[in-house]
């Protein structure tokens, strides 16, 4: 689950650091080159801490750091080298070609990371998402539908219906929303969010004029559309039926029911197509509530752990190498 999870992840971040660099390229706003105003609000929209965030001062430097800074486990370098990882350990369940692909991008950003040269977020980013997608459809055309592809499909959705939150929530954090430079800076915010979830194909998004409304309702509510939560968690709810057997409205086990319970809340919703209450807390329940379901597929497919024997003469304990990940769930 954890390799789809990261593959996904390094597609999305490279897509928003893409579109948000060709932003401040087309229009030309001042805001849109500056640190404090655009970029330390994306990174706090995925977690960060102030401790990270001051460290850097320019443009190129939030380049680097989301997407070549090995020392930052949320960059799309360590995203892809997690994958990597975690594909070697199911290399029996994979095809070749998936593992290649896999691979191939994984050495290519390792490449990039290594360089002095300036990086370049439009080519970087293109490179990623083609590798990313190409994967998605390896998986999609090569494997057939049993247990290895339900848990890569779960993983792709889980950490979709994360991304499409966080990118959502980038409107909380951006400084001075209620005052005119604000509210004049407020397209710009609202093009970044629809262009970085891929709904610029909508009918009616092609303009500069926000629309929060229907943005919140085409990537909360809308059913059909792939990269909004409410489709994001019908498909999970339909994978984890289809690991247990069980119908559509029985739950075997935590994450069944966790998730069936936050696909009901969002079916419900649906109805209005209005997000009642703050935004940002009501983007905090969500990922709550991804969490929840994550959590719960692990109690109900893990492994259980080893006994632990007591010996006399006690091993020195060795450092397990990291292979999981996680970015900072909580916003608040």
């Amino acid at each position: 689950m954890w390799l789809s999870r990261y593959v996904e992840r390094a597609k999305s971040l490279a897509r928003i650091v893409e579109v948000a660099d060709q932003l401040a390229l087309d229009y030309s706003h001042p805001k849109l080159c500056s640190a404090d105003l655009f970029w330390k609000p994306i990174l706090r929209s995925y977690g960060y801490g102030e401790e990270d965030i001051e460290q850097l001062e320019s443009k190129e430097d939030f380049h680097r750091f989301l997407l070549v800074d090995g020392e930052n486990a949320g960059s799309v370098f360590r995203a892809l080298t997690f994958a990597r990882e975690n594909a070697r350990g199911a290399r029996e369940q994979l095809s070749s070609e998936l593992w290649e692909v896999l691979n191939e991008l994984y050495l290519w950003c390792k490449d990039q990371s290594n360089s002095s040269a300036t990086l370049n977020p439009a080519v970087y980013g293109a490179r990623v998402r083609q590798g990313c997608l190409q994967l998605r459809g390896l998986i999609e055309e090569m494997m057939p539908r049993e247990e290895a592809w339900c848990f890569l499909r779960l993983g792709t959705m889980l950490e979709r219906a994360d991304q499409t939150s966080r990118l959502l929530d980038l409107k909380t954090f951006m400084p001075g929303k209620d005052d005119d430079e604000g509210h004049a800076f407020e397209p710009y915010v609202w093009l970044c969010i629809m262009r970085g979830c891929g709904a610029g194909s909508q009918r009616g998004f092609g303009n500069v004029e926000a629309d929060w409304p229907r943005l919140n309702q085409t990537l909360v509510y809308n059913p059909v559309f792939p990269p909004s939560i409410r489709y994001c968690v019908r498909e999970v709810n339909n994978v984890l039926h289809e690991l247990s057997g069980s119908a559509l409205g029985v739950f075997n086990n935590e994450g069944e029911r966790n998730c069936g319970r936050f696909l009901a809340e969002l079916d419900l919703g649906a109805f209005s197509g209005e997000i009642e209450g703050d935004l940002h807390e009501f983007l905090d329940g969500v990922q709550q509530s991804l969490i929840a379901i994550n959590e719960g597929v692990h109690q109900a497919y893990s492994y259980p752990a080893d006994p632990v024997v007591e010996d006399d003469e006690p091993e020195e304990e060795e450092e397990p190498e990291p292979v999981v990940a996680t970015q900072t769930q909580s916003q608040s």
